[in-house]
């Protein structure tokens, strides 16, 4: 078996090439490695995918996300994938190696399977950096969705599964359209904005709300040009994460208080049923027309749940209009490697985002 690494210009040779039109097993989407081209944090010999490959067969593969905080650079462990007749072989700790010493031993991950959680504990190179307790808001019933993949036995009774999310959902349709007549979302005091502009990223900066990422200008519009799921129904089968979602949105807006000052940032995103809000910015003024937006979007959507982990948007759900069925504590970890964590600021001194890593893209 052999490695192949991959820059930028060899990345974007590749995925231009008729071997990555042609193989049974693609890497990366080309929507996703357009992202990685664009990445303004990215630098011309930065590695961002390791392919093992036994003879022509792609046997494992793993992703690089480069990132920093102020002046520390590092890569976020982005994407790992194995093949099924393969696993068990060392072979993911084979390529976590190589990153390990190409990227100096400045590696971070988080939103992790437990699979690739297991590869990283047994290196015995990761401690945990930042945990973060947030919850999780089920306006609609998504059990088909939410439990139907775990096992053959989930499988066979999805069909029930979805029957009764059916009748759920009819029932809490006619409660929502009850209440959404009662809420008139205060759009006089919000604008949209293709992105975080200058005036919300001032105000962002000000309030310290830029997160871990510390993320300027040309990241946020990095972020929102260059997302790594589009609306579709076509998903190539031979990639192996999300690529094409039956819905897509990504709104930002902007707050202004009655006096026609800013007073917050919401940026919002919808992947098929669940909606995030990867950064928000809130003063107290901003917190009540914050909210009826945030129920209108809830209610126009249809969004079946909706995670956070930002006090502020946990504060403006638990006083939400919207018929919620229930919730559940839900928990985000960062980890870093030992190196890494000995340059970083304390992670409890750090007001995180949803959207930090590269959780912001999916």
């Amino acid at each position: 078996m052999r490695i192949e690494k991959y820059n930028a210009s060899r990345l974007k040779e590749f995925i231009e090439s008729e071997k990555y039109r042609t193989q049974p097993v693609i890497p990366v989407s080309p929507q996703r490695a357009l992202s990685w081209l664009k990445n303004p944090r990215m630098e011309p010999d930065d590695i961002l995918m390791y392919l093992l490959l036994d003879g022509d067969d792609l046997a494992a593969y793993r992703c690089i996300l480069p990132d920093r905080n102020a002046d520390i650079r590092f890569g976020w462990l982005s994407g790992n994938w194995v093949d099924l007749k393969r696993r068990r072989q060392g072979l993911a700790s084979r390529l976590f190696d190589e990153a390990f010493k190409d990227w100096g031993q400045q590696l971070m991950y988080t939103n992790y399977a437990p699979e690739s959680k297991a590869v990283y504990d047994k290196t015995g190179r990761f401690a945990l950096y930042r945990e973060l307790e947030g919850v999780r808001y089920y306006q609609r019933a998504v059990s088909a969705t939410l439990l139907g993949n775990r096992n053959a036995g989930y499988r066979t009774a999805r069909p029930l599964f979805r029957l009764a999310d059916g009748i759920i959902n009819a029932w809490q349709d006619l409660r929502i359209s009850t209440v959404k007549k009662k809420i008139k979302p205060d759009f006089l005091h919000a604008e949209p904005v293709r992105s975080v502009d200058p005036a919300s990223l001032d105000l962002m900066e000000r309030y310290k709300r830029l997160g871990f990422g510390l993320r300027d200008q040309e990241a946020f519009d990095w972020i929102s040009s260059y997302p790594w799921v589009m609306e579709g129904e076509n998903q190539d089968e031979r990639y192996f994460f999300t690529w094409e979602v039956s819905r897509y949105r990504n709104t930002c807006l902007k707050v202004w208080d009655y006096e026609g000052k800013l007073a917050g940032f919401l940026m919002l995103s919808v992947v098929g049923e669940k909606m995030t809000l990867p950064y928000v910015c809130l003063k107290e003024e901003a917190t009540t027309a914050a909210a009826k937006i945030l129920d209108h979007y809830l209610f126009s959507e249809k969004i079946s749940y909706i995670t956070t982990y930002n006090p502020e948007v946990m504060s403006l759900l638990e006083n939400s209009r919207a018929p919620l069925l229930g919730k559940r504590r839900m928990y985000q970890k960062f980890f870093a490697t030992h190196e890494l964590i000995r340059q970083l600021p304390d992670g409890n001194k750090i007001f995180f985002q949803d959207g930090d890593g590269d959780v912001v893209f999916t």
